[in-house]
């Protein structure tokens, strides 16, 4: 019976990848920081939880495994964590395991738009993640997922503002022109489970993407329509997104930051949806909405 293990499994994107793999006749190894996490998995069946840390032994833990894949990531650093060490550093620890074991497939989850020289360090750390995989497994038995914002029942972005439309009566917007490209959480994962055999995806970096592109602004008045509320938007320039975010930095949770903003300045969407190279269909953002 096949192997499958997921770095990240506990997240967002990650406990759909688990819930929707359980289904099959396979075993899941699901490494996490906090196990308190992973207790939404104790009734299904073929899914071992395993805790680890920084001194972990990688090598040790993937020696049985048919199948890797690495789905963590950070939006935000903290002074203990970095986007380097995460997006960096770890993915060529996970790589240098991969290579050790001679384990014939590693799915990893980029980011759209990361290159050299990206304004944002997230992107620049996600770009030099993926470099390291490149050098590392020379066999190319690896894969590169680059998905659009991801959304769905538990996702961040669209729920933040979907409660802001629902409870704010004006939003002031930063960049409100930045594009965005949502890809649904289940098609994403089917696009994950799909790869896994697909030896045509081997050693290729793929550009996921929805249906749709939507400018920022557009996506909070698609809301409020959906949802029927009426809300000001109040569009804000590059001068006033910038003090906006350095005020909303001051808040104790994150929400936004002054490197998430630099990431907007480029277009999160695609010319060629590679998304389609595994599904005919997608669905679309408003359809999600309206549901």
């Amino acid at each position: 019976m096949k192997t499958v293990s997921i770095f990240g499994g506990t997240g967002f994107i990650g406990t759909e990848l688990v819930y929707h793999l359980a289904k099959k006749n396979i075993n899941i190894n699901v490494f996490t920081r906090r196990l308190s996490k992973a207790n939404k998995f104790k009734d299904l069946p073929r899914v071992k939880v395993i805790e680890i840390n920084e001194s972990a032994d990688i090598s040790k833990l993937l020696k049985e495994s048919d199948v890797v894949i690495n789905l963590v990531g950070i939006l935000h650093e903290k002074k203990s964590l970095s986007f380097y060490y995460v997006h960096k550093d770890w993915v060529s620890k996970i790589a240098i395991a991969v290579k050790k074991n001679n384990i014939s497939r590693f799915i990893h989850l980029g980011a759209i738009q990361s290159t050299k020289n990206a304004p944002s360090r997230y992107l620049k750390s996600k770009y030099e993640g993926e470099e390291e995989i490149k050098s590392i497994l020379k066999n190319k038995s690896w894969t590169i997922l680059r998905p659009s914002i991801v959304f769905g029942k538990e996702d961040i972005f669209i729920n933040l503002f979907r409660k802001m439309v629902t409870y704010l009566p004006i939003i002031f917007l930063v960049s409100p022109n930045a594009k965005f490209q949502p890809i649904y959480v289940k098609d994403l994962v089917d696009i994950i489970t799909l790869s896994i055999n697909d030896n045509k995806s081997f050693g290729k970096t793929y550009n996921i993407a929805g249906s749709k592109d939507y400018k920022f602004i557009e996506i909070i008045k698609l809301i409020a329509k959906v949802d029927k509320r009426k809300v000001l938007i109040v569009p804000l320039n590059r001068l006033l997104s910038n003090i906006m975010v350095t005020l909303i930095q001051l808040l104790p949770y994150k929400i936004i930051t002054k490197d998430n903003l630099k990431s907007m300045e480029l277009d999160n969407v695609v010319d060629i949806n590679d998304a389609y190279h595994f599904k005919p269909k997608l669905l679309s953002l408003s359809s999600y909405l309206k549901k």
